[in-house]
């Protein structure tokens, strides 16, 4: 099975870059020294990433999957001894995937906000509001974005994250996975004088996973409007700006 790397999930990370989250999990399958042999190992996961979002879990099985990726049926059990091995390197490759895309966007937000009146980012300064609105702004076009365009991903990460609640090993690497996340989202919340920001980063990523559920459930323009007065709830009570606590929609989710 996939090992994972050691990261301190209480809240210590090493040091990197600002905006950049350490990558915490490694492949274990065979490796690949040449490029050809390493772009079909990839496309072999890709494929597995692709019956996991239409079949679930019990979909992936060798003959599938090696049908899917449009390879020999030995490629799948010379890169992985077995089915759980195939499986746990799926999903080290779309956290890698998911945690690049983290990245940029968390790169992007921490651009705005050098761009921000410094006294905006203190809690109840001036400019308080008009950040977080922005920053509403741009969240919810990235999980709308996320939960429309990128509907296969999603629904791969919840498949995982499912399955991770039964296997051992797959829920190691859901806690390492949810972990990078959280630290990257407490970087930000730091620089905006949030009280407690690793817990409110924790409380974020679950109302998130909460909502990537829904768009996956529910779907259509209402959806869209309830999740922008969402967004902007949850940064109104982390940052502090009352003002945008009213702001969700009033009609629930179920009855969209």
């Amino acid at each position: 099975m996939t090992q994972v790397q050691q990261s301190n999930v209480a809240g210590i990370e090493c040091d990197r870059p600002e905006g950049q989250s350490q990558n915490p999990v490694q492949y274990s399958g065979r490796k690949a020294y040449r490029a050809k042999s390493e772009q079909r190992r990839v496309k072999i996961l890709e494929a597995t990433l692709r019956i996991a979002a239409s079949e679930g879990i019990r979909g992936i099985k060798h003959r599938s999957v090696a049908r899917e990726a449009g390879v020999p049926l030995a490629s799948t059990t010379y890169y992985f001894r077995d089915i759980h091995e195939l499986i746990g390197d799926a999903f080290t490759l779309f956290a890698e995937k998911a945690q690049d895309n983290l990245d940029q966007f968390y790169h992007m937000v921490n651009m705005v906000l050098d761009a921000a009146a410094p006294e905006s980012l203190n809690r109840g300064g001036p400019g308080r509001e008009a950040l977080a609105r922005r920053l509403a702004s741009i969240v919810t076009a990235y999980l709308g974005e996320q939960f429309s365009q990128r509907r296969e991903e999603v629904l791969a990460e919840q498949v995982f994250l499912m399955e991770a609640l039964r296997d051992p090993d797959l829920g190691q690497l859901a806690r390492q996975h949810r972990a990078a996340w959280v630290s990257g989202l407490e970087e930000l919340l730091l620089r905006l004088d949030v009280g407690s920001p690793r817990r409110d980063a924790s409380l974020l990523v679950s109302v998130v996973l909460g909502l990537g559920y829904d768009g996956l459930l529910f779907r259509g323009e209402p959806q869209a409007q309830y999740l922008g007065g969402a967004v902007e709830r949850m940064l109104g009570l982390v940052m502090g700006v009352p003002e945008l606590l009213g702001v969700a929609a009033d009609t629930e989710i179920s009855k969209k």
